[in-house]
């Protein structure tokens, strides 16, 4: 009988080891389900008539800052998680844009975002950590209908640190309020914050309305505090299966900014509208127009007239995908400042630029 009993016990025990490493491996592969990963390289070639400085980066040059020469606009890669209830994203990234964009301005240049969220409520998400910006149409090159920045994107922030409440209203309109270090800041500059919001309204599946906004003083610690406000107004529209359009506006302001009187507020503002053809699945056209007056040189440097940036210029770019994951891309614009800014060499006030880009999501 004992012999029995003892059989009977191991049968059991071994039964519930099994048990519990099946419901352990079980619970892993679950758990590893919602991990994801992701990679993405971009290399360029850029040429513009503007001899100044070989080796310079170019102005108003976000993306392919180099000129004259192969480069690599970035390399990354991405690991996600995302389940009902929490979700994170941590990015690393190397080349031109990184050392161009992020490297003058922050002390984490190979961090392109790294934040985590978690869902108190249905519809409702609270992230946190470091974040590409939520202000205007123009990221990274692989989410862009053209590579090159325009513009007004030249002088948007394009990364941002701080706590994001989000919450979807409904199937057409979602909102978000952002608590944040600064204008274009990971490591805050000092001791105040500042706060934006966006708000996505889509009538139907064709058209989607966007406001957003930052808000804050934007100045170092030590001097005078400027409360800054950037609004920025976007329109995505696509009236047929082959054709978008995406128009964005852009007007900031900043307290005891005016070049003419230092007591009273100066602006500066911008706008874009770019318009692309599919022609079939792997090739399409796009063209784009786009404005920016930055006069008091409030986000934009003071050029030989003592004034800041007031330019315009169109751009033209194709695009062939031979695969959904990759491209290439053939861009050329032309960038015309006011008269009195001849900021180009042979003393010119225009330049024009062609780049060729090339990049691989996997």
């Amino acid at each position: 009988m004992k012999k029995i009993m003892l059989s009977l016990l191991v049968v059991l025990t071994l039964h519930s080891l099994q048990t519990d490493s099946f419901s352990q491996v079980k619970e892993l592969i679950s758990i590893s389900k919602n991990f994801s990963y992701s990679a993405y390289v971009d290399a360029y070639y850029s040429y513009d008539n503007d001899k100044t400085d070989y080796f310079a980066p170019r102005l108003f040059a976000t993306t392919a800052p180099y000129r004259d020469q192969f480069g690599l606009n970035i390399a990354q890669a991405s690991l996600k998680y995302n389940s009902e209830k929490v979700r994170g994203m941590f990015t690393l990234q190397f080349g031109d844009i990184p050392e161009a964009d992020f490297g003058p301005v922050t002390r984490s240049k190979y961090i392109q975002e790294a934040n985590a969220g978690f869902s108190p409520a249905k519809n409702f998400w609270i992230d946190a950590g470091y974040f590409l910006t939520h202000i205007g149409t123009e990221s990274i090159p692989r989410t862009n209908i053209l590579s090159t920045f325009s513009l007004p994107g030249n002088f948007e922030p394009l990364f941002q640190s701080g706590i994001k409440f989000s919450y979807d209203f409904s199937d057409k309109f979602s909102g978000s309020l952002l608590v944040l270090n600064g204008y274009n800041l990971f490591e805050d500059n000092n001791k105040n914050k500042s706060a934006g919001v966006q708000l996505s309204y889509a009538p139907n599946s064709r058209l989607n309305f966007v406001y957003n906004n930052i808000f804050g003083n934007e100045q170092p610690q030590g001097t005078i505090g400027k409360t800054r406000l950037l609004n920025n107004f976007i329109v995505y529209y696509n009236p047929t299966e082959k054709t978008e359009v995406v128009a964005m506006f852009d007007y900031g302001m900043q307290e005891k900014s005016k070049f003419s009187d230092t007591t009273k507020s100066g602006d500066f503002y911008g706008a874009t509208i770019t318009g692309r053809y599919r022609f079939i699945p792997q090739f399409s056209a796009a063209l784009r127009g786009e404005f920016f007056q930055d006069l008091n040189a409030i986000v934009s440097p003071v050029l030989s007239d003592g004034r800041g940036v007031k330019a315009n210029a169109v751009s033209l770019g194709i695009e062939y995908r031979p695969v959904e994951e990759a491209f290439l891309r053939l861009e050329y614009r032309f960038i015309k400042m006011d008269a009195a800014q001849k900021i180009f060499s042979g003393n010119s006030d225009s330049r024009s630029e062609a780049t060729i880009s090339m990049g691989l999501e996997y």
